[in-house]
C-alpha cells in the first residue's frame, strides 16, 4: 500500500531499511529466544530451513504467499494449543515488540521537517500489518504498556511504510516496482531520494535507478556516518544530532491522526496482493 500526500509537502524523501538498520530483532523472538517455550526447539529447526530457502522466502516477502500459508507449511507439531493460528498471532505480537534503533530514529526526526522519512523493507505481510496498525493509533493511546525501545512505541516516527509484500517486488530485484509507486504518488523522482540500507545490492540497485544511497549497518557503523550523509545530501547543516524526548506520536502537532503526514492511502497495490 502506498499513501499519497494531500499536498507535496517536501521535495525529498529518505528511505530507511528495517532489518539491519532500524532493528535487528528476529521473527518469533519470544519463542526462539526462550528455551522453556514448548515450541522453542521445533520452531528453531523449521525456521532454520525456512530462512535458507531463497525461493520460499522470496515468495513470502513479495506477497505471493501469506504468513498463514507459510506457517502451515512449517508443520510445527506441539499440540492443538500451538497450531498455525497461535504462531501467526505470536509473530504479529513479536513484531510489535521488535527492538528499534532509537538513536537513529531520533536523528531522523528533524529531517522530517524537510523530507519524508519512509521505512522501506523487504518484509512479510504480518510485519506490514502490525506496523500500520501501530502507526494508525491516536497519539498517547496504547492498549497495553510497551517498552520505549520497541516498534510499538516508535511506529509513528516515520511518515510511511513501503513493504515488499505489498509491492510484489524486492528492492534489489526491481527498485522501480518497489519504490516507483511511492515516488510517483509524491511527485518525486529517484534523484530526490536517499536510501539508507545495510545491503550492498539494494544500494547498488537504488543508485542505478538514479537515487543516492548509504550502506549502513546498525551496531557496526557509526551514527555519525548517517548524519554526515544527510548533511551532504540535504545540502546544508542537516540534522544537528539525536534529539531527546518522546517519539513524534507523543508530541503535539506531529503527524495526523493516522500517524502519517499522508492522507488516505492509494487503494490497491502493484500486485494482487509481507
Amino acid at each position: 500500500m502506498v499513501r499519497q500526500p494531500a499536498l507535496p509537502l517536501w521535495r525529498h524523501v529518505v528511505f530507511v531499511d528495517w532489518h539491519g538498520v532500524l532493528s535487528r530483532s528476529p521473527f518469533w523472538a519470544s519463542i526462539v529466544g526462550d528455551a522453556r517455550h514448548p515450541l522453542h526447539r521445533p520452531l528453531r529447526a523449521r525456521i532454520g530451513r525456512l530462512f535458507t530457502d531463497p525461493v520460499l522466502m522470496s515468495t513470502w516477502m513479495t506477497g505471493q504467499r501469506r504468513t498463514v500459508d507459510v506457517v502451515a507449511g512449517l508443520d510445527v507439531q506441539a499440540g492443538a494449543r500451538y497450531g498455525t493460528d497461535y504462531l501467526c498471532r505470536q509473530l504479529e505480537r513479536d513484531c510489535r515488540s521488535m527492538r528499534v534503533n532509537v538513536d537513529l530514529l531520533r536523528l531522523l526526526q528533524p529531517v522530517r521537517e524537510r523530507a519524508f522519512v519512509v521505512v522501506a523493507t523487504d518484509n512479510v505481510d504480518s510485519f506490514a500489518e502490525a506496523f500500520r496498525r501501530l502507526a494508525a493509533r491516536p497519539a498517547r493511546v496504547a492498549a497495553e504498556p510497551e517498552a520505549a525501545d520497541t516498534l510499538a512505541f516508535w511506529a509513528r516516527a516515520c511518515d510511511d511504510l513501503i513493504c515488499s509484500s505489498d509491492m510484489g517486488a524486492l528492492k534489489a530485484a526491481d527498485p522501480q516496482a518497489f519504490f516507483g509507486p511511492y515516488l510517483a504518488a509524491c511527485g518525486l523522482r529517484f534523484a530526490d531520494a536517499l536510501l539508507v540500507d545495510d545491503r550492498s545490492d539494494n544500494c547498488a540497485a537504488f543508485r542505478r535507478a538514479g537515487g543516492a544511497a548509504l550502506r549502513w549497518t546498525m551496531h557496526t557503523d557509526p551514527l555519525a556516518d548517517v548524519a554526515a550523509a544527510l548533511r551532504a545530501w540535504l545540502g546544508d547543516a542537516g540534522p544537528a544530532g539525536p534529539p531527546s524526548g518522546q517519539p513524534p506520536g507523543g508530541q503535539d502537532g506531529a503527524g495526523e491522526a493516522a500517524g502519517f503526514r499522508a492522507a488516505a492511502p492509494v487503494t490497491g497495490s502493484t500486485r494482487a496482493n509481507a
